[in-house]
């Protein structure tokens, strides 16, 4: 390892890897620092269970990034170059209810429809309607996701300019409930659009996310959900391959102290082991609540407000099952065959109040949990005729017995429940068939990441306060840290928001333009 390089990336998160590979194709010298023994932050899969079956840690399914440039027009040759392959499996998502119901969504909105309509023919053609509408929004919404924000006046101040923007804007600040409620009758219809949703962290009836169900429906119909065979962690094989080409190094169980400031200028990081690194360029997946201690001589005001920020709603807690056959899910073949089995009360009231539990510290009072077979897509998971089953939780974060540390604490305990759970909803799910197991809570995904702050693997919550060009704060969500000039921000905390979406792409425009790079020679390069 040498003692100075052009660029040091502070994690190994898939959008800190793809910042420093732009800057890698640029020519620059590229370091990349991880406190784990592995690469990957969020984007990981491991034989978690037992040997042989491969099990994603925190990702599971990718969505957003694939209607990022990065993918549509393959920038870094990930797909083309560097074996990267996505399963887009049909249908998409299915929704169980209690009481036996389910309705399932597949890309084609005709199809979906006809799901729907065993529930509700008006809720049918309703949702015909509102899946054109998603269509006709999600371009407005797309157009600034993958690039750095404008400031949140002018964005509002565009979207002003035409009816199709007023329509988002008045979107955008109501909640999912809210719009769910506008535009549909049946309660099941309700649950099933926000019970997909929810995946993003995201209470219901929180005011200022309705752009999310919007989008989810857009994207389900539009785009792609995808799988890396393999797992998730695949993505992040393949931009290790592309940036080790590119002469990138990396260094593992290293940790960093703090990002050294001199003049107002990042000069490089200080490691734990007092060890130096000199860099004209700090890319840190440092989250907001850890910049007052990380970053040397950081203004005060500036780390007091990115503390303000707010975590998501709740989190979740998983097991993750190695099964010598697949599993059996008590629900029909249809509703098994998807991509997610999401399970929900049948009443809308008893859908709601699993938030409220949450809220108060408690675990949901009523089936609410996701499970999927990824193996049943891609047979690299697991052993010939075997199959894994992961059954996720939405959890509170903070326990109502004992605050955050009763995760530990009662650990043993809550597997049981969570695999009573299990067993409700797989009916081979006994102890002839499985081969090993393993559980994940939030204090898990805190210790393993420090961006997993209050175990929200989301980086932050998705508030209509902290999203866009306020995200995480409209001082830093131009992924420059003021005051520390070299410094720069990437991760699920800066826009766009949580999950896999390719967002150091955004990270990279801004440090290009910084540097006098022009971002847009870099995609042409012969690699």
């Amino acid at each position: 390892m040498n003692d100075r390089y052009d660029v040091v990336t502070i994690g190994s998160g898939h959008n800190g890897l793809i910042a420093a590979a732009y800057l890698a194709r640029a020519g620059k010298r590229v370091l990349i620092v991880e406190r784990n023994s592995i690469l990957g932050g969020g984007v990981v899969t491991s034989e978690v269970a037992a040997p042989g079956f491969r099990h994603d840690w925190h990702s599971a399914v990718h969505v957003l990034i694939q209607a990022n440039p990065l993918l549509v027009n393959d920038e870094l040759g990930l797909l083309s170059e560097f074996g990267l392959k996505y399963i887009c499996p049909e249908p998409i998502y299915s929704t169980v209810f209690d009481d036996g119901d389910y309705i399932v969504s597949f890309k084609d909105v005709e199809k979906t429809c006809a799901s729907i309509a065993h529930i509700s023919a008006d809720d049918a053609e309703a949702y015909r309607l509102f899946a054109q509408q998603a269509a006709a929004m999600v371009p407005l919404m797309l157009q600034g996701m993958f690039v750095p924000p404008p400031p949140q006046g002018m964005f509002w101040s565009l979207l002003d300019q035409s009816p199709e923007g007023r329509g988002l804007m008045h979107i955008m600040q109501k909640s999912m409930l809210d719009i769910v409620n506008e535009h549909f009758s049946n309660e099941k219809t309700k649950i099933h659009l926000m019970r997909g949703a929810a995946e993003l962290l995201v209470n219901p009836d929180e005011k200022g996310t309705g752009a999310l169900l919007l989008n989810m429906v857009g994207l389900t119909h539009g785009s792609a959900w995808g799988i890396p065979e393999g797992g998730s962690g695949a993505l992040v094989d393949a931009l290790e391959r592309c940036l080790t080409k590119l002469g990138a190094e990396f260094q593992t169980s290293v940790e960093v102290d703090k990002v050294l400031v001199s003049g107002g200028k990042a000069t490089g990081i200080r490691l734990t082991t007092g060890e130096t690194i000199a860099a004209d360029v700090v890319i840190g997946q440092i989250h907001p609540w850890l910049l007052g201690e990380m970053v040397e001589n950081i203004d005060p005001g500036l780390a007091r407000r990115a503390l303000a920020t707010k975590a998501s709603g709740y989190t979740l807690m998983s097991s993750m099952y190695a099964l010598n056959q697949a599993p059996q899910l008590r629900v029909p073949p249809e509703a098994a065959r998807t991509i997610l089995t999401l399970f929900a009360p049948a009443s809308l009231e008893a859908y709601l109040r699993l938030y409220d539990d949450i809220r108060y510290g408690d675990l949901p009072g009523a089936l609410a949990v996701c499970a999927y077979d990824h193996a049943q897509w891609d047979p690299s998971r697991a052993p010939a005729g075997g199959g894994t089953l992961d059954v996720v939780s939405f959890c509170p974060f903070e326990l109502r017995n004992g605050g955050a540390s009763a995760w530990d604490e009662q650990k043993d305990d809550l597997q049981r429940q969570l695999h009573e759970i299990a067993v409700q909803i797989c009916s081979n799910l006994d102890e002839p068939n499985i081969a090993g197991s393993a559980f994940h809570t939030p204090m898990d995904a805190l210790r393993y990441s420090p961006t997993f702050q209050h175990g929200d693997v989301g980086g932050l919550a998705k508030f209509f306060f902290q999203i866009g060009g306020h995200r995480p704060t409209p001082e830093l969500s131009q992924y420059a840290v003021p005051g520390a000039e070299g410094l720069y921000l990437a991760g699920a905390f800066m826009h766009p928001p949580g999950g896999v979406t390719g967002g150091g792409r955004a990270t990279a425009i801004r440090i290009c333009e910084d540097l006098g790079i022009d971002f847009d020679s870099l995609l042409g390069k012969a690699r």
